[in-house]
């Protein structure tokens, strides 16, 4: 049951809890993508073009920028740390415009070879969604501490699934629905559902906020699912990449 009036936003275990997440979160990503450079180097194409070197800059400098947040929230710098954040104003535009630019490039490179999944840009729209939103609506409610903290840790946790499905699940050829949830949707679920467990385990309670995030990931990782084995949706990213 959610209480506004009584849910603390401190708890002295908040610092330590939040700093493994961030170590997981990382974890995710260094081993995905780690696993991806190292067996795509042995097969000589580790080359990608700008528009990707620009995206993953951005999105490396986003989990560098949430981890010197987490950090200053930590050693209770926090002038220093509403300073950074007015980074993040200029770095999340670029995030989304680049994340959207390098879906549509790689699929327009890879269409008609065996790299080709068009049916897979439903995931990376997903994944732009789910932080768009969750990073907007946090920083918009920056003051309230409880829903800000919450909200930008969905978000980057939103950005792990990359790393997860790299180390999961290299080629991405998926069979089945429950197969395709399990790797692109039950790793981000987990590290999701494991602040609910936290938050109950020390406040005995969910914020409002942290439970509708939750719902809002599990009704747009469903369309995602849905998208994937679409043939309509198939057709229709033919077309956005002019393929047709």
């Amino acid at each position: 049951m959610y209480h506004p009036k009584t849910f603390a936003p401190y708890h002295p275990s908040d610092k330590n809890f939040f700093l493994l997440m961030l170590i997981l979160i990382w974890a995710a990503i260094a081993t995905g993508f780690g696993n991806d450079m190292y067996k795509l180097s042995l097969l000589d194409k580790l080359h990608f073009t700008l528009i990707v070197h620009i995206h993953a800059a951005a999105f490396t400098g986003w989990l560098v920028l949430f981890t010197a947040q987490i950090l200053l929230v930590r050693t209770k710098n926090l002038a220093l740390h509403k300073k950074l954040g007015l980074i993040s104003l200029g770095l999340i535009p670029l995030m989304i415009i680049f994340g959207l630019l390098a879906a549509y490039m790689v699929a327009k490179r890879d269409y008609g070879t065996p790299n080709s999944d068009l049916h897979f840009i439903c995931v990376q729209f997903s994944n732009l969604l789910l932080f768009s939103c969750f990073v907007g609506v946090g920083l918009y409610l920056r003051k309230n501490y409880v829903v800000h903290k919450r909200l930008m840790l969905l978000a980057t946790i939103a950005l792990t699934e990359p790393g997860f499905s790299r180390f999961i699940y290299r080629d991405g050829d998926f069979s089945t629905a429950t197969g395709f949830w399990l790797v692109e949707v039950l790793p981000q679920l987990l590290l999701m559902l494991a602040i609910g467990v936290y938050d109950f385990a020390t406040r005995k309670q969910l914020s409002k906020a942290y439970i509708l995030g939750v719902l809002f990931f599990l009704v747009v990782t469903s369309i995602e699912v849905f998208l994937y084995f679409n043939d309509n949706w198939f057709r229709l990213m033919k077309h956005m990449i002019g393929v047709v």
